[in-house]
Formats: structure tokens, sequence, C-alpha cells
């Protein structure tokens, strides 16, 4: 698969692109290289954005979970406590459900939930699951 950004490109591109798709929230991947691989969680023009170094992946092959959730359904999102002990992890927070959760009633979500997203707050690291 093709690159979509150029290491050259400026982070601006990432929102015109959101703008050409009609997005208000971006997740960008970048690798550094070939051995850092970072997120960025940005809410698009002028929201707040996160940057985030990723320490560990495993695959759905990996952990031997059988199927995928269904197209269209709204996850449910669970977060720690801890997320209402800091002001940067409240703002953090609100950043994940508006980039992670499907807004009620939009067109192409469908009435139930089949998935979960867990996000906890511990050792001074942010695990999602």
């Amino acid at each position: 698969k093709d690159a979509k950004l150029e290491g050259k490109d400026r982070p601006s591109v990432i929102n015109e692109i959101c703008e050409m798709r009609g997005c208000n929230s971006a997740l960008y991947f970048e690798t550094r290289k070939h051995k850092d691989l970072f997120i960025w969680v940005a809410k698009t023009p002028l929201g707040p954005s996160a940057k985030f170094l990723v320490q560990n992946i495993h695959t759905m092959g990996e952990l031997k979970f059988t199927g995928n959730h269904l197209l269209g359904s709204r996850p449910f999102l669970v977060f720690d406590a801890t997320f209402e002990s800091e002001p940067y992890l409240v703002l953090l927070k609100e950043m994940f459900m508006q980039v992670f959760g499907t807004p009620r009633g939009h067109r192409r979500s469908k009435p139930f939930v089949d998935h979960t997203m867990s996000f906890y707050f511990l050792d001074g690291r942010i695990w999602v699951r």
C-alpha cells in the first residue's frame, strides 16, 4: 500500500485531508527510522492534539480472537477512574470519546454495541484494549 503522506509533508496537510473528507477528528500513525511508532490524536482543524509513543502491539491473530465486530456497530468505551483525577487526563478522555465514539443516531451506525474499547492509566502510561 502507498503511503498517504510523505515524511516532508507538514502536519497541516492532515487538516486539509480531514476537511475534504468532512471529518472533525484524526488518527495519524507516524514512524521514525522504522523503529518508533507514534499515534497522533487530533481534533481538526483547531482542536487539541496529543502524540503517543506506541510501545506494544498485539494483533488479532496473536490473541486468537475469532471474527470481527459488525459493520456500523458502536463501541462501548470504558475508562479507568483515574481519568477523572488530573486535568490533562480529563482532556484526553474527552478526546478519546469524540474520536472513538459514534454519535447516537448517526445515519450509518447500528443501534447495538458488540465490542468494547477500554482505556486504563497505569504506571504513567495509557493502556488501550
